[in-house]
C-alpha cells in the first residue's frame, strides 16, 4: 500500500516545519496556511501553501512560502517604499531554513527560485515569494 499524501497533508507538513523553524522567531507577525491570513492584515506574516503535485512512486511538486513585510514611509518622502533592510534579512533567513534546518527523511527539497520581493501597492506591503520543489518517497 502506498503512502500518498493529499495536497492539504503536504501543505500541513510544510506549514508545521515553517512554524517550528527560526523564521517564526524572526517575524513580527504570524504564520498561516494558504487562505487563512486576514485580507486586511498589516503585520509581517508568512503564508505557506501547496501549489502543485504529481503522484507515483515518488510524489513531487511545489509549495510556496510568501512573507509579507509592511512598507515604510521615510520622513523625507510622501510615499511608502520597500523596507529593503528587513526584506534582505528575511530573504536570507528563508534560504537558511530550507538549506540548514529542514530535516524530514521523507522529503527531498530544494529552493526552486531565488526568494524575490515585489511591492503590493494597494496593501502597502512587500511580498517575498519563494518556490520550494519537493520530492517525497511514497513507499
Amino acid at each position: 500500500m502506498s503512502d500518498i499524501k493529499t495536497e492539504t497533508q503536504i501543505e500541513k507538513d510544510f506549514y508545521r516545519f515553517v512554524k517550528a523553524s527560526s523564521l517564526k522567531d524572526l517575524l513580527a507577525g504570524k504564520i498561516y496556511r494558504k487562505g487563512m491570513r486576514p485580507r486586511d492584515a498589516k503585520t509581517e506574516d508568512a503564508v505557506v501553501g501547496f501549489q502543485t503535485g504529481r503522484n507515483g512512486q515518488f510524489q513531487s511538486g511545489y509549495v510556496f512560502l510568501n512573507v509579507f513585510v509592511p512598507m515604510q514611509q521615510p520622513k523625507s518622502m510622501t510615499n511608502t517604499v520597500r523596507n529593503i533592510k528587513r526584506v534582505e534579512t528575511i530573504e536570507s533567513a528563508i534560504i537558511k531554513i530550507f538549506e540548514e534546518e529542514f530535516d524530514d527523511p521523507h522529503y527531498n527539497i530544494e529552493i526552486e527560485s531565488t526568494p524575490f520581493a515585489e511591492e503590493i501597492e494597494d496593501i502597502e506591503q512587500t511580498r517575498i515569494n519563494t518556490q520550494i520543489h519537493y520530492i517525497r518517497t511514497t513507499f
